[in-house]
């Protein structure tokens, strides 16, 4: 006999006591000025006005919290109408206590899909998606979190890149009465795609680890600093593509897949309270990417002598006004950022920049 998922997360319940329910709801809406919406060479400029909705319906307990959630959002161009697009997003999840204040236990399932507009239609996509971790704690100020994560992304318009996911992850955290913490990320990725070929070199599985170091320092009660340095590595060598008349469409260029290329990203970021209501952050980060089996190209679209190798240098600045005071839930937020790409393939050699401004409503 099959029991459904949602079922065997509510009945945790039987065994508590004095449940409470609690409705949440969130509308935002944000203005974003992008001056490279495709991240090209072409340097096209647009800007596109974002809505979002989203509900949430929590039952709590003394040791265990299940969720209901809805998020969805809309997002307008206005000079490039045929990239408007709609997102949303369903999920359940379960958060289980152990003992109170410590060892969580959590595990979701969420379902979310994307519908575009006109030619971008065919990239129209949806995701199943399930999790788990667990925090445990090893002492007082050190604690780790094993994780897995599983994901069934279907395009049905290209069915070839259709694709499950197993995502395997250790985190381990420790602070310290100096203020400074530290995080280890250990991570192992898995894609088998729906349908396999026997081409030479055509990829029908692929793997790869990441690895990741951050450290974060506070400066006070209101100041704080961090760092982080990624490594990625692929464990298979190989491509897939879709074959259309004399071109090849590979699929980092359609869908920006992380398989596709390893290599290193590196960051520093900054956070400082002005005040109570005013938060200031700001960060810097530099990665680059290797293509284990992507050619660059020219602007001509012919294959050059050489893999593609990217060089990404980023900077971001955010304001949030905390609003509070005015009205209960409400803040505004500006953001800026500035991003320069150097590549061997000039089809990816810009710059971007892109400024927003959000207004976010909870209650």
């Amino acid at each position: 006999m099959k029991i459904k998922l949602p079922i065997l997360f509510l009945t945790v319940f039987l065994f508590t006591s004095q449940l409470k329910a609690q409705f949440d709801f969130y509308a935002g809406y944000q203005g974003i000025a992008d001056d490279n919406i495709y991240s090209n060479y072409l340097q096209i400029s647009d800007f596109i006005n974002t809505l979002s909705l989203g509900s949430a319906y929590n039952i709590e307990s003394d040791l265990n919290n299940v969720q209901v959630y809805y998020e969805g959002s809309l997002n307008s161009f206005q000079k490039n109408a045929i990239k408007t697009f709609n997102a949303h997003k369903i999920g359940l999840v379960e958060t289980h206590l152990f003992s109170p204040d410590e060892n969580p236990l959590n595990a979701g399932i969420n379902f979310s899909f994307r519908n575009n507009k006109d030619d971008f239609k065919i990239y129209d996509f949806n995701q199943l998606s399930l999790y788990a971790n667990f925090r445990y704690s090893v002492s007082e100020t050190d604690f780790i979190i094993p994780g897995y994560i599983f994901r069934r992304n279907n395009y049905k318009n290209f069915s070839l890149f259709s694709h499950n996911e197993h995502k395997f992850f250790l985190n381990w955290i420790s602070s310290f009465e100096s203020g400074t913490s530290i995080m280890l990320n250990a991570e192992y990725n898995f894609k088998k795609y729906f349908e396999s070929y026997n081409y030479e070199g055509y990829l029908n599985e692929t793997s790869q680890i990441k690895f990741m170091t951050k450290l974060s320092q506070a400066l006070g009660e209101k100041t704080g600093i961090n760092g982080y340095v990624t490594l990625r590595k692929n464990l298979s060598d190989g491509s897939r593509y879709l074959l259309y008349d004399t071109l090849i469409y590979y699929e980092e260029e359609i869908f920006n897949d992380i398989y596709s290329s390893d290599g290193l990203e590196t960051g520093i970021g900054f956070k400082h309270y002005l005040s109570d209501d005013i938060e200031l952050s700001a960060d810097v980060k530099y990665f680059i990417r290797k293509y284990s089996s992507l050619n660059a190209m020219d602007l001509n679209s012919y294959e050059l002598n050489e893999l593609r190798k990217d060089k990404i240098f980023g900077i971001g600045a955010e304001v949030t006004y905390d609003l509070n005071k005015v009205l209960a839930g409400l803040s505004i937020s500006a953001h800026y950022s500035y991003l320069t790409s150097k590549s061997n393939d000039y089809f990816y050699e810009y710059n971007n920049q892109m400024f927003s401004v959000s207004l976010i409503f909870d209650f």
